[in-house]
């Protein structure tokens, strides 16, 4: 699974968790990436994927809604808003700050996924 536009990623990511399969998100991720939210920061693909299947734990789902891309050679920010559902139908909204990094066979993994975005400053 690879994602050949930075903003796809995102998408890959958004299906691998709404159909709870947090094993499928690990090649989205490069090795020593950092995943912010919320609970804090996770590098690399265990600690990742832990906060990933915590957010499945929750019961939460996931709708990625408009994006924006910021490309440089072989980087990229994306920024995504996106609405996350509660199990009792409460929504809540927000956007991400992503970077991505075009590796050699031309895909994109994340370096840095803050899911949170902006909304995380003052916090960590």
């Amino acid at each position: 699974m690879g994602a050949k536009r930075p903003e796809l990623v995102s998408k890959l990511l958004e299906v691998c968790l709404n159909e709870s399969d947090v094993d499928g998100l690990e090649g989205l991720y490069e090795t020593g990436a950092i995943f912010v939210d919320y609970d804090g920061s996770a590098r690399g693909w265990p600690d990742i994927r832990a906060a990933h299947q915590r957010f499945l734990d929750e019961g939460l789902s996931l709708f990625l809604n408009d994006s924006v891309v910021f490309q440089a050679d072989d980087i990229a920010l994306v920024h995504w808003s996106w609405t996350v559902t509660q199990p009792d139908g409460t929504t809540t909204d927000g956007t991400s700050a992503e970077v991505l990094r075009r590796q050699v066979d031309g895909t994109w993994e994340f370096v840095i996924d803050n899911s949170d975005g902006s909304a995380l400053i003052g916090i960590h």
